[in-house]
């Protein structure tokens, strides 16, 4: 299942610490290297939201729709599971 990326900021920008901490750790487990997530909305632009992904060997943020399809599903299934719990 996908949801559009206003939803999925939402959820991940209501998470807490220890709830981002916990997302990292199972996509860790899941092979998903990501080491941090920085969400981002646009001031000059309100409404216009990103999430950028930043894998242990990059240098450089990777914004949501530039992961591959299954990667991004995993970690909006992650997102959900962790906010609703």
């Amino acid at each position: 299942m996908t949801y559009d990326i206003n939803t999925i900021y939402s959820r991940y920008t209501q998470l807490s610490k220890r709830e981002r901490c916990q997302l990292l750790a199972s996509l860790q487990l899941q092979g998903i290297n990501i080491v941090k997530i920085e969400a981002y909305e646009y001031k000059e632009a309100p409404g216009f939201k990103h999430l950028f992904f930043y894998f242990k060997d990059g240098k450089t943020a990777i914004p949501y729709f530039m992961l591959d399809k299954n990667t991004w599903q995993l970690i909006q299934k992650e997102i959900m599971k962790i906010s609703t719990e």
